[in-house]
């Protein structure tokens, strides 16, 4: 369906209860570079700001983010960061310390199609669901059956969110009960469709995530239940 320029896709039921598989090798992804421009005499200028500006670095480096960053030199008038996702580059300068104190005065960030050398780019990290839009790098693993997908058609960044609507899906004794549900149904809404669909009293009913039983107030949204769907229990405790 064409939409404001934009191709989106929104998975069925069904196709949601299809487990996604590929052996195919992920697609060769571009870098990105972050570039900043400084501020005049940014040298002495910086030094305050430089102890927590590489540390803000070295967290990007352990969360796989950054791979190299440094000061263009003679003169040190800006500098260049490469970075394994756009938007891991975008969140780094929105918070880097030299931009909020002033020494950068400009930065943008730009992809950067790689076609030769030996650096070693680790790969790039699964795509995590939440309810709202968020960009798919490129070369990310499969996504998720059941996600929203937009797909803009000027060549834009693809984006993927959970459904504000979907359909979850539980084995019980009798069947698969199926509730549509949002971020906002409860646990406890969800115990009371359990006890309808077996025909057994609400206080027998639980729900469990493994060995953890699930609070009445806990919600889809925040028990994850949308990517740990097939880890759902419904317990009936035996009467007295």
């Amino acid at each position: 369906m064409l939409f404001r320029g934009l191709l989106r896709l929104s998975a069925t039921p069904a196709a949601r209860a299809r487990a996604l598989s590929s052996s195919a090798p992920p697609t060769v992804r571009p870098l990105h570079l972050l570039l900043y421009q400084y501020v005049d005499d940014a040298v002495e200028k910086r030094q305050p700001y430089r102890a927590n500006h590489l540390g803000h670095a070295r967290a990007s480096i352990d969360r796989g983010e950054l791979l190299l960053g440094g000061a263009l030199a003679n003169p040190v008038d800006g500098g260049v960061l490469i970075f394994t996702a756009g938007a891991a580059a975008e969140r780094f300068a929105e918070t880097d310390p030299y931009v909020l104190n002033g020494i950068v005065t400009s930065w943008t960030v730009r992809e950067w199609s790689v076609v030769v050398g030996s650096l070693k780019v680790p790969p790039v990290a699964p795509f995590v669901p939440s309810y709202e839009w968020q960009r798919v790098e490129p070369g990310c693993p499969p996504l998720p059956a059941g996600l929203d997908v937009e797909m803009p058609l000027d060549g834009g960044h693809q984006r993927a969110r959970i459904p504000q609507q979907w359909q979850l899906s539980v084995f019980v004794d009798k069947g698969y009960m199926r509730h549509q549900v949002t971020r906002k149904t409860t646990i406890s809404d969800l115990r009371a469709v359990a006890a309808r669909h077996m025909g057994v009293p609400l206080e027998r009913i639980s729900l469990a995530m493994g060995a953890k039983q699930l609070d009445d107030g806990d919600t889809v949204e925040s028990a994850g239940l949308f990517s740990k769907e097939a880890d759902l229990r419904v317990v009936v405790r035996e009467e007295a």
